[in-house]
């Protein structure tokens, strides 16, 4: 092969990085600003804590971690959806424990508890609205002790799902849905199956109106 054939054969090579490079980018691009992803999922709607009806129109599956800030500063805009869309939406809340946050794992166990007693929701807005308060102690056990209590619930079994990490089973699975969702982050959103790329949380409202459409 002569000198001038390798030069001409590298360029044709960069050239075609760059046009497949740039289309990828732009895909992207496009993706990220509509807030929608192409890529839909079988998602398995059994699962997880719910809010809404089971026929509603729209099912928005959120996998998330107690313990993130970006997942508190989702919560008011999920509410906000949640109430404007009451009749048509089911919100499923799915855990995606991240091995960062130390307590994450600990708080999730904490909520399931609550969730057999009928109290997940009441358990789930506080300990986003009090993050800063259970994330920096070495020890959030008597935190959520202490904010169990006020829910009526006990002691013990607080201790006892938290310590012996009761409810793995469930956040386990979770975690494997997660990983077949391709799921890298929190908070990440499915709406009816399509995952979501938001670029602000105030989106969500707009692909849900889309979707009733």
């Amino acid at each position: 092969m002569s000198r001038e054939t390798k030069i001409l054969g590298a360029v044709l090579i960069c050239s075609l990085a760059l046009i497949v490079g740039a289309a990828l980018l732009l895909g992207k691009s496009e993706n990220n600003t509509s807030g929608e992803s192409s890529r839909v999922f079988n998602i398995d709607y059994s699962k997880g804590q719910k809010i809404g009806s089971g026929s509603a129109k729209v099912k928005l599956v959120e996998f998330s971690d107690f313990q993130c800030p970006a997942c508190k500063a989702a919560e008011p805009f999920v509410k906000q959806v949640i109430e404007k869309n009451k009749e048509n939406l089911q919100l499923i809340y799915r855990h995606f424990p991240l091995s960062q946050h130390i307590h994450a794992r600990e708080a999730a166990n904490f909520a399931e508890y609550a969730a057999a007693e009928g109290k997940f929701w009441l358990v789930h807005d506080k300990l986003f609205e009090t993050q800063q308060d259970w994330s920096a102690p070495k020890n959030a056990i008597d935190y959520f002790v202490n904010l169990g209590i006020q829910y009526g619930l006990d002691e013990a079994k607080i201790r006892e799902a938290v310590e012996k990490d009761q409810f793995a089973a469930v956040i386990n699975e979770d975690l494997a849905a997660a990983q077949v969702y391709k799921v890298n982050a929190t908070p990440t959103f499915f709406l009816n199956g399509r995952k979501l790329n938001l670029q602000s949380f105030d989106q969500l409202q707009t692909l849900v109106e889309q979707e009733l459409k």
